[in-house]
């Protein structure tokens, strides 16, 4: 039988082995009413002379001396010579009887408090667990993590160097799918980006997605809006929260939505576009977190509904004019925070004239925000920034995104129009020489260093290809050809994709989806300008902009991906031959419809932000409430920064430089680290039986369950090992908190009796921890089990 004996802070257990020979006087394993009758090198434990600490045989025997002079604290104790009152023994140590109060650094903590880190700390608010767990509570406040022991926050440590590295490893499976709504199965049909946020405040950030049963959709037309749990049901299976009425208000099912929380208040608000009118009037629509819609938003002073033209695009929200009120926009159409139109301009009609995706960003770094599309850049208030005669203003519009292309701190808009891709610097005129083309339209550009030179590279989709392109060095910043990937996207080639780094390795990913499949490629290609591909799925669309987006969807800390699908096959949608294509081309094929979400087999995907809240994400356009993206009060999840970092050069350090790109949490992937040390053996029992006994410490960075395996065998001789027995340790043990194993050997061996041998204990031998350190994880002694002389 094992027995588990606890310590709550890092000690040291001193080993009780001795010879057990003749030493020519009282002693020697001696019977004893006290320590008077043994031996100078002994004393009496348990009614039997056994050598004192410091005589011990052992590999790591430390002074456990008391820690104060007078106090009993570290003296030997025993069922005869029991600890004063006030004090326990423990281990055959005695220590301050804290009750069920920690015990720390030789102190009691307040009740409710835990030692951590070798100091009584409150745990923070209940917070998700780790390791893939589908079903969550809460994510934890900037400044904290959530150890897994506990399923409370409690504060980063400050060394935060113990670790997960990541495997290297990429092994996508489906989290979950959703085919269609529960209420109205006829919407199944979903082609645009979804918006990641928490809604209901659970801990799983949700996924809202404009959901239809036709595509295209004529006059009076259009979708509704859905939100589903991004933990799904806990069981594999989708959790849909709400969707909203076909009978009510439609949306246009090609424009991504995007949420916030518009004035601080602690509200989310999600927008949408208004499906297409009998009179071809457009415009946007608010809802609440609940799927609630609010009746004056996207009107004008006099409550008439405001007309925005969008076909397929995305609105977009930023605090244009740093008031800490959000402003949201739709082309070069700006409403307030309550919806109400602030003011509007002639264009941004988009790629070809389907619709809008405009950005904001900060182009000559006065701290207001400019708003960009393709041709053209406007101040907060409205007033042109890019100048008559500017290059850009010649070209038809286009989608844009931001970034220092020549790392001088100043940034530069890519722009994907008809299909060429052009680079103007913030002024609006042309910033390379020259510009690419490429079949088809194109979709919004991706911009990230994809081949690790420390320079941005674009992304670019279109009618037949994914093509990255690379941008040289000045004075040309000549744009080629990085790689090109073959896809079908014959039906709007002009889709997008979405870059993230899923195993921490520098070495980002591109996720992109066509007609046919969903797919994740190194970013660098095969290093002959092909692709190469990392996975690949089945998922059906007739193509708007929508791209795969990147999130922590069950706060488990951990990275997954999403992607939509839709089907018209069996309908007369002139979406059909699409489909039916997939399944001629593809033997086997089956195509697919609603939303699916992939985490990794072995969860092993870095962490990320649990938020993509628009199709132009940049990370620093919203706060996540766990990075330092936002400050202070204002770091709370789905705020709007008041003075938005740019994207381009923020943080100082190592600028992000990336667009429709999540980042990586600035939190290390903090592990335990389990050693197991002060292996010892008490010889009072020999050489028929011994106890041996060890202490587990955690030195790393979060706790660990009880349940870690401790197993102690014999080394022989020939290197094989003989089993002695095996327990687990049975409480919480936080960063620096140890406890006392122990088990018995009884019998020892005849062969193992009255001879030296090496014992052996060993911590986590299964890996049921994944530790930053896993070669510290077992410790030896050589004894001797010898019989009385």
């Amino acid at each position: 039988m094992a027995r588990i004996l606890l310590f709550s802070v890092f000690f040291g257990f001193s080993g009780l082995a001795s010879g057990c020979g003749d030493d020519g006087g009282g002693g020697g394993g001696d019977t004893c009413a006290s320590t008077a009758d043994c031996a100078a090198s002994e004393q009496c434990i348990d009614g039997m002379c056994v050598a004192r600490p410091d005589s011990a045989v052992g590999d790591s025997s430390v002074d456990t001396g008391p820690a104060d002079a007078g106090s009993p604290v570290g003296d030997r104790c025993g069922d005869t010579r029991p600890c004063p009152t006030g004090f326990v023994c423990e281990g055959g140590l005695c220590d301050i009887d804290c009750g069920a109060e920690a015990r720390c650094a030789g102190a009691c903590c307040d009740s409710g408090n835990v030692c951590y880190l070798g100091a009584c700390v409150a745990p923070g608010a209940d917070c998700s667990p780790t390791g893939g767990l589908t079903c969550v509570n809460r994510r934890c406040p900037a400044g904290q993590q959530c150890d897994p022991s506990l399923l409370r926050c409690l504060p980063i440590p400050s060394d935060t160097s113990c670790t997960v590295e990541s495997s290297g490893t990429f092994e996508p499976v489906l989290a979950w799918k959703w085919e269609g709504s529960s209420e109205y199965p006829a919407f199944d049909l979903v082609l645009a980006s979804p918006a990641i946020i928490d809604l209901d405040g659970d801990g799983a950030s949700d996924v809202i997605v404009p959901v239809t049963d036709f595509v295209p959709g004529g006059p009076g037309v259009g979708g509704i809006i859905c939100a589903l749990s991004g933990a799904g049901d806990c069981e594999g299976g989708p959790r849909e929260l709400w969707c909203t009425s076909p009978d009510d208000v439609r949306h246009t099912p090609g424009v991504s939505p995007a949420v916030a929380d518009l004035n601080g208040d602690g509200d989310l608000t999600i927008v949408v576009a208004a499906a297409r009118g009998v009179d071809n009037a457009r415009g946007i629509y608010g809802y609440q977190a609940d799927g609630t819609r609010i009746p004056t938003f996207g009107t004008d002073a006099a409550g008439d509904p405001v007309d925005v033209f969008m076909m397929v695009g995305a609105p977009g929200i930023a605090d244009l004019d740093n008031d800490g009120r959000a402003e949201v926009y739709a082309g070069f159409t700006v409403f307030d925070a309550d919806g109400r139109l602030l003011w509007e301009r002639p264009g941004a009609t988009g790629n070809g004239n389907f619709g809008p995706i405009t950005v904001a960003h900060d182009l000559d770094g006065d701290g207001d925000l400019e708003l960009i599309g393709g041709n053209m850049a406007y101040r907060a208030d409205g007033t042109d920034f890019w100048a008559a005669g500017v290059a850009a203003r010649a070209f038809a519009d286009g989608w844009p995104a931001v970034t220092d292309v020549d790392l001088d701190g100043a940034p530069e808009v890519v722009v994907v129009s008809n299909g060429t891709l052009r680079i103007f610097d913030r002024d609006g005129n042309r910033f390379t020489t020259s510009e690419v083309s490429f079949p088809g339209r194109g979709g919004p550009p991706t911009v990230a260093d994809l081949d690790g030179d420390g320079r941005p590279e674009v992304a670019v989709a279109g009618s037949d290809s994914l093509s990255v392109y690379d941008i040289g060095p000045a004075p040309d910043y000549t744009i080629s050809l990085l790689w090109r990937a073959a896809s079908r996207d014959f039906s709007s080639n002009f889709t997008g994709s979405s870059v993230f780094d899923f195993d921490g390795d520098g070495q980002a990913e591109v996720l992109y989806g066509d007609e046919c499949y969903a797919r994740v490629y190194d970013g660098a290609g095969d290093g002959a300008g092909g692709s190469s591909v990392r996975f690949e799925v089945p998922n059906t669309s007739c193509t708007a902009t929508e791209y795969p987006v990147v999130a922590d969807l069950n706060g488990d800390g951990k990275a997954e991906f999403v992607v939509v699908s839709n089907d018209l096959l069996g309908t007369t949608s002139a979406c059909r031959p699409y489909a039916q294509a997939c399944v001629d081309t593809y033997p086997g094929y089956e195509t697919t419809t609603g939303v699916r979400v992939y985490r990794d087999r072995l969860d092993n995907w870095v962490p990320t932000r649990a938020i993509w809240n628009q199709h132009g994400y940049h990370v620093t356009n919203v706060c996540d409430g766990r990075d330092s993206v936002c400050d202070g009060a204002e770091n709370v999840h789905g705020r709007i920064p008041r003075n938005e970092h740019a994207s381009h050069g923020f943080p100082a350090a190592a600028p992000l430089n990336s667009y429709r790109v999540n980042a990586e949490l600035e939190v290390a992937n903090g592990a335990p680290d389990l050693v197991v040390s002060d292996l010892a053996a008490n010889l009072v029992r020999c050489p028929s039986a011994m106890t041996l006994r060890a202490v587990v410490t955690n030195r790393g960075a979060v706790g660990v369950a009880p349940g870690a395996e401790v197993r102690f065998y014999q080394r022989l001789a020939d290197g094989t090992e003989r089993a002695i027995g095996t327990t687990a340790t049975t409480a919480v043990l936080l960063p620096g908190a140890s406890e006392v194993v122990e088990v018995s050997w009884d019998p020892v061996p005849a062969d193992a009796q009255d001879v030296t041998i090496e014992i052996v204990a060993e911590v986590d031998g299964p890996g049921a921890f994944n530790e930053c350190l896993e070669d510290n994880n077992e410790t030896a002694l050589t004894t001797l089990c010898a019989g009385l002389s």
